[in-house]
């Protein structure tokens, strides 16, 4: 769950952003930069409804944030035809990420904004979701190529995590 960050200065405006790195309050005015805000290695800093905040990512977790809203429902479709298909031909390998499916629909369908921050298992079910659109509807899998290789990419960080 994010969390807003309070002022510095008059402890009580959050931050909204300003221009790229750099943030003010919206109370007293003061200014400020990423670098101002001391996060931890499995944190990230995230701008919801215009307010700077802190998001904890659990480690193994990637956070995707869609810079367009046509994103979720993309994914969603691309869940909803592999939950149809995994009804006659077997897409998911566990019952388990039949259900990883459904819960991961519904967010989608409930923020459709982002940042999410999601599980290896969310991931590898995403994809897995992506495999049969691709195969199915070629035409829809070239819609939007850069955010599934973010997703992709995504999928590979998860389970390659770097060594800490």
């Amino acid at each position: 769950m994010p969390v807003p960050i309070l002022c510095h200065v008059c402890r009580s405006g959050r931050y909204q952003p300003e221009s790229l790195g750099t943030y003010r309050c919206r109370s007293c005015g003061s200014p400020a930069t990423e670098s101002t805000f001391p996060i931890q290695s499995d944190e990230r800093l995230v701008v919801l409804a215009g307010v700077l905040q802190i998001l904890t990512v659990p480690h193994g977790h990637q956070v995707i944030t869609p810079d367009r809203r046509c994103y979720a429902p993309h994914l969603g479709a691309s869940l909803s035809l592999a939950l149809r298909v995994n009804r006659t031909h077997p897409v998911f390998r566990q019952a388990e990420d039949v259900s990883t499916a459904e819960d991961l629909l519904s967010v989608l369908d409930a923020d459709e904004r982002g940042p999410w921050v999601l599980s290896p298992a969310q991931l590898g079910v995403l994809t897995r979701a992506m495999d049969v659109r691709n195969a199915l509807l070629p035409s829809a899998s070239r819609q939007y190529p850069d955010f599934d290789a973010e997703i992709r990419a995504a999928r590979t960080r998860s389970r390659h995590p770097r060594a800490t």
